[in-house]
């Protein structure tokens, strides 16, 4: 997968492993959350409980998995080697889970206090994460797509943080005004296009053919695609807060995602060696829901079922996905690297029919959420509890391969994995 890594461009694997294992432990409480709020809070947009809701599953989740992934991809993909890892990833962890945890409890409880609190653990995880990443990825000599795609999403990903700053700095001096929900559209659409679909453009041009023996995104798509969605959402930002029209920007990007997607599922589906694989499932599953949003994007008036099939189809099913793919290979790349000979293979990290059963589990958790938002309470029990399931599962999966991992490196005094606090 990572051809050509050596340990000494790796972060110790302690880094990519504690945001992994962080995130199902925020989608459990969010399931618990869930079980106590009525369903007429939890899926009214502008409520505090949803916004609550919504920052728990976008930064404990979703940022949670990004960010562990990308410093362990980026010396790689990019050749932007994280200096002092160690160091970058515990400030950059603590103070994500801290302002996560604090900015979704000062909306959830209505209280300035941990809005505040929230406002600036945030700045300090975003602040040090996306300014080291743009003067890493401005440093890169040898630029690819998937470089020039980062770039842009290093930016995009700002401009996001940037906006949600300014929005949370509104809640706590309750300068709510007329613009406030115009600036409130535009950070939902560069979280969702310029932070989470240009992402997902820039790793799949590397990760799908490496991942799965697969053909190529074709370069026009490489090259193009991720520019032209950025300054769609530029576009739309601006169309949006002098409130005029922006429906061409919208065929716009949604027609540019849609084939991005559907090559996704070219390309999975011409694998040049087709052995069955149960994580092609999230990624199918994830390139679906991608094409199913934007036909709901352009025709339905319906936030709460378009939020649900790109963030929980779309978004959640390729990180787990993904997930699924890096940790045994992290594992079995450790081990080999310091000399165990007689390791697992990447498939005997976590049994197959526990991924399965975790799939099946999670697909029934989006349903159930589907049919809450268009029936009652009830399917939103259903769904809560079977999301919980989802994520104690998820969990159980990725600290049973990290135990088989430990075991063998503890076999050797230099490779006992350690949660280095450096």
């Amino acid at each position: 997968m990572f051809q050509g890594l050596s340990t000494d461009q790796a972060p110790p694997i302690s880094v990519p492993f504690r945001f992994f294992l962080t995130a199902p432990l925020f989608g459990i409480l969010i399931s618990l959350v869930l079980l106590f709020y009525p369903i007429e809070e939890v899926f009214n947009r502008y409520s505090p409980v949803s916004v609550g809701l919504i920052h728990l599953f976008t930064l404990g989740m979703l940022s949670m998995i990004i960010f562990g992934a990308l410093q362990q991809m980026l010396p790689v993909l990019a050749g932007a080697v994280f200096k002092r890892p160690l160091i970058f990833a515990n400030i950059v962890h603590l103070s994500l889970v801290a302002g996560t945890l604090s900015l979704s409890g000062g909306f959830i409880f209505s209280s300035k206090m941990l809005l505040i609190a929230g406002s600036a653990f945030l700045s300090i995880s975003f602040g040090v994460f996306f300014v080291v990443l743009l003067r890493l990825l401005f440093q890169v000599k040898y630029l690819t797509s998937t470089v020039n795609t980062m770039k842009l999403f290093a930016i995009a990903g700002a401009v996001t943080a940037l906006l949600g700053l300014y929005l949370i700095g509104q809640h706590i001096s309750g300068n709510i005004n007329s613009y406030h929900y115009f600036f409130v559209n535009t950070h939902i659409l560069f979280a969702g296009f310029g932070f989470a679909v240009i992402l997902v453009m820039g790793v799949a041009f590397q990760v799908v053919p490496m991942f799965y023996v697969a053909p190529d995104f074709p370069k026009n798509i490489q090259e193009k695609f991720p520019r032209v969605i950025l300054g769609m959402s530029v576009l739309a930002g601006i169309f949006l807060i002098f409130q005029l029209d922006w429906q061409l920007i919208k065929i716009i990007i949604a027609t540019f995602v849609s084939i991005f997607a559907y090559y996704g599922l070219n390309s999975l589906n011409n694998r040049r060696r087709p052995v069955f694989d149960v994580t092609l499932w999230y990624w199918k599953f994830s390139f679906y829901s991608l094409i199913f949003s934007q036909v709901l994007f352009l025709f339905f008036d319906n936030m709460v079922i378009l939020s649900l099939v790109f963030i929980f189809g779309f978004l959640y099913s390729l990180l787990q996905g993904m997930i699924y793919k890096i940790i045994p290979f992290l594992a079995w790349f450790h081990l080999s690297s310091r000399g165990h000979f007689s390791i697992p293979n990447l498939r005997e990290y976590i049994k197959e029919d526990m991924i399965k059963l975790q799939f099946f589990i999670y697909i029934s958790s989006f349903a159930f959420f589907i049919l809450s938002a268009v029936f009652n309470q009830l399917f939103l029990y259903i769904a809560s509890v079977l999301f919980l399931i989802s994520n104690l599962m998820f969990l159980f999966n990725l600290i049973t391969a990290i135990r088989k991992y430990n075991s063998i490196a503890k076999t050797d005094p230099m490779g006992a994995f350690k949660m280095e606090t450096k």
